[in-house]
C-alpha cells in the first residue's frame, strides 16, 4: 500500500458516512461548494456555527449541512475584535473618552459639523453661477429637493446625465 504525501488533501470517511453520502446520491441531492460558514440561531439566542460544512440542497429547496456544530460565543469574538482596533489605534480607547468632558465633545461635534458646512460652501462660491442652458426649471428645482444639494451640482448632475432626472438624483443622491 502507498503512502499519503503529506500535503495531500485526503479526507478518509467512515463506514457510516460512506453509507450516509450513497443515500444522498440516490436521493437526488446537489452538493453546494464554496460556503464557509453555517450558522443556526435558536429561540435562546443561541447560535450554533459549522465552519467547513458540506451543504446539500434538495430540488424542493430543503438542505442538509454535514459538519462539526460548535456553540458561537459572539460576545468573545466582539471583544477580541474591539481590543485588536484599540490596540491598532483605529478605535478610541474607553481612557480618551471618559476624560472629555460632554460639553467638549459637543464643541467638538459643532465644530465638525461646521466644518463640513464651511467646505460644502466654499465649492459652491468657488464653482461661481452654472448656466442651466436649455434645461427645465422645474427639473432643477426638483432635482434640489430630492437630494438636497446646491442648484450648481442639480444643474451639472442634469447635464452630465442630458436632463434624465432619474439618472441625475440617483447619481446625487450616492
Amino acid at each position: 500500500m502507498s503512502a499519503i504525501p503529506e500535503n495531500a488533501n485526503v479526507t478518509v470517511l467512515n463506514k457510516n458516512e460512506k453509507k450516509a453520502r450513497e443515500l444522498i446520491g440516490k436521493l437526488g441531492l446537489k452538493q453546494i461548494p464554496g460556503i464557509i460558514r453555517v450558522t443556526f440561531r435558536k429561540k435562546d439566542n443561541q447560535i450554533y456555527a459549522i465552519e467547513k460544512p458540506e451543504v446539500f440542497r434538495s430540488a424542493g429547496g430543503n438542505y442538509v449541512v454535514f459538519g462539526e456544530a460548535k456553540v458561537d460565543n459572539f460576545t468573545q469574538k466582539l471583544a477580541a475584535a474591539q481590543q485588536q482596533a484599540q490596540a491598532s489605534g483605529i478605535m478610541p480607547s474607553n481612557e480618551d473618552v471618559a476624560t472629555k468632558s460632554p460639553e467638549d465633545i459637543q464643541a467638538d461635534m459643532q465644530a465638525a459639523a461646521e466644518g463640513s458646512v464651511n467646505a460644502a460652501a466654499e465649492e459652491d462660491d468657488e464653482e461661481g453661477e452654472v448656466d442651466a442652458g436649455d434645461l427645465n426649471k422645474d427639473d432643477i428645482e426638483l432635482v434640489v429637493q430630492q437630494t438636497n444639494v446646491s442648484k450648481n451640482q442639480a444643474i451639472k448632475a442634469l447635464k452630465a446625465h442630458n436632463g434624465d432626472l432619474v439618472n441625475a438624483i440617483m447619481s446625487l443622491s450616492k
